[in-house]
């Protein structure tokens, strides 16, 4: 998250005065970021619907947080969460809206959860902006970042990982992400992609709020 933060300070406009984690797991890096910008515990709004990592995360911080599943549609919906107490990856972070295809299902709990569009989020939450949005939630990234429709227009920044190959069932890929990220006005400040080429990071600003010299 240094790295992100760097970025924010040396290629954008604005300093942030709030968080939203998208799959925020135990909310460490929303901490890293709270600390890092000077903001209060109630700038951060984390969001992660697998029941005993959300417990923990109410047990540790002050957060605003939700226990609910983002998404492109409201209603209910099957969580594969992983078994944070005995799974084979020694990995909290791998739960997801989406069937894995290449992890054991033994490793996972299905739970139904409730599902939200950040939309609606947004407007009856009265949100005004989102400064800086981290998102990581196993292959449904892209549906997370549709679902905010026009209110995307309110986020500034995104920290956003993609895939070059599909390991969730029905899974959208990087294209698929940039290609929507570009048609609503971001611009890429960051890429890294891992070393055996299946996975980026990427940062993105809206133009408007980009620094140039």
């Amino acid at each position: 998250m240094a790295l992100y933060a760097d970025l924010v300070e040396k290629f954008c406009t604005f300093k942030p005065s709030n968080i939203f984690e998208i799959g925020a797991n135990y909310a460490q890096d929303a901490e890293y970021l709270r600390k890092r910008f000077g903001l209060a515990d109630l700038d951060i709004y984390v969001f992660e619907p697998h029941t005993a990592i959300i417990k923990a995360v109410r047990e540790l911080y002050n957060f605003n947080s939700y226990d609910f599943a983002i998404s492109d549609h409201n209603g209910r919906a099957v969580f594969h969460a992983i078994d944070v107490e005995n799974n084979e990856y020694g990995n909290s972070g791998i739960s997801s809206l989406r069937k894995g295809l290449t992890a054991d299902s033994r490793n996972f709990v299905d739970i139904e959860v409730e599902v939200i569009r950040m939309d609606k989020f947004i407007r009856d939450n009265q949100i005004q902006s989102v400064d800086f949005l981290k998102l990581d939630v196993e292959g449904a990234n892209y549906e997370v970042l549709d679902g905010f429709g026009e209110e995307l227009s309110k986020v500034k920044s995104i920290q956003v990982e993609g895939e070059y190959r599909q390991y969730w069932e029905g899974q959208k890929l990087y294209w698929d992400i940039e290609r929507l990220l570009r048609q609503n006005n971001f611009e890429l400040v960051y890429f890294q992609l891992s070393d055996d080429g299946v996975q980026s990071d990427s940062f993105w600003v809206q133009q408007q709020y980009i620094a140039r010299s």
